[in-house]
C-alpha cells in the first residue's frame, strides 16, 4: 500500500483535492439534486481507496531486501548459500531430503534456528527453556549435516523475532535462497505470522517453503518454491 503523506506538499495536495471534491459536490448538488452531490463525493472517496489499497508503494522499505544486497556485497566465495530458517522440524525427513539435493549441487548450508516461546515465557522474558532446545536441535542438526560430509554452520536466532534473525544473516552474508521449515497451516505460528509470505515479497531469491514434521521418519510434508 503507498504512504499517501511523504511530504508536505503531499499534504497540501491532498487537502487542496479534497477541498475541491467537496466543493464540487456541495455545488452540483444545489445546482441538481443533494443525491447527486453525495455520489459525486462517495465515488470520489471510493476511486481514492481502490487507489490506495490497490497499488504498491515504490518506495516502500524492504529491509530483507536491503539486508540480502548488503550481504552480497560482504560475502566471502562465489558456492551458492542456502539459508535454512527452523526449529522444531529441523529433524523432520523431508527438510533434510531438500538439503541434502542442494549440497549435492555444491551448496553451502547454513541453519538459523529462531527461539520458538510460549506467550508466557516471552512476556516474562524467561526464554531458557527454548534457547536450549533450539541450541541442541542446531546441534543435532550440525551433527547430521557432517556425517552427510556437508558443509553447513549455522547459529541460533533472535529470541523474539525470527525475521530479526534472518534479517541478521542476509545482512552479513547473503543467500542464493531461504528454505523455510514449518509444520502444516494451523499448527505452526510462524505461517501465522505470514513469514514465508513477506519473505516472497521481499526478497529476489528463491524461497523455498517446507511443510515438515516433529521427527524424522513421520509422515513427508511437501514444497513449494517461489522465486520473486
Amino acid at each position: 500500500m503507498r504512504n499517501p503523506v511523504r511530504s508536505e506538499a503531499d499534504a497540501f495536495h491532498i487537502v487542496s483535492g479534497s477541498a475541491a471534491v467537496i466543493g464540487a459536490a456541495v455545488v452540483l448538488g444545489a445546482l441538481t439534486t443533494p443525491v447527486a452531490g453525495v455520489a459525486l463525493l462517495l465515488g470520489a472517496v471510493a476511486g481514492v481507496c481502490i487507489w490506495e489499497f490497490g497499488t504498491n508503494d515504490p518506495d516502500r522499505l524492504r529491509p530483507l531486501r536491503e539486508a540480502a544486497a548488503q550481504g552480497r556485497v560482504a560475502r566471502l566465495g562465489t558456492r551458492p548459500r542456502v539459508l535454512v530458517v527452523a526449529n522444531r522440524t529441523l529433524p523432520g525427513a523431508r527438510l533434510r531430503e531438500e538439503l541434502l539435493r542442494r549440497a549435492q549441487d555444491g551448496a553451502e548450508l547454513r541453519f538459523i534456528v529462531p527461539i520458538v516461546a510460549s506467550r508466557v515465557h516471552y512476556i516474562a522474558s524467561d526464554v531458557d527453556r527454548e534457547l536450549r532446545e533450539a541450541h541442541r536441535r542446531l546441534a543435532e542438526a550440525l551433527a547430521w549435516a557432517r556425517a552427510a560430509g556437508l558443509d553447513a554452520s549455522g547459529k541460533v536466532g533472535d529470541p523474539t523475532v525470527a525475521f530479526a534473525a534472518i534479517e541478521d544473516e542476509l545482512r552479513m552474508s547473503g543467500a542464493d535462497e531461504v528454505i523455510v521449515s514449518t509444520h502444516p497451516p494451523g499448527r505452526s505460528n510462524w505461517l501465522e505470522t505470514g513469514i514465508v509470505a513477506r519473505l516472497r515479497d521481499e526478497l529476489d531469491i528463491p524461497v523455498t517453503h517446507i511443510v515438515g514434521e516433529l521427527e524424522p521418519g513421520a509422515a513427508p510434508g511437501r514444497a513449494r518454491t517461489a522465486a520473486h
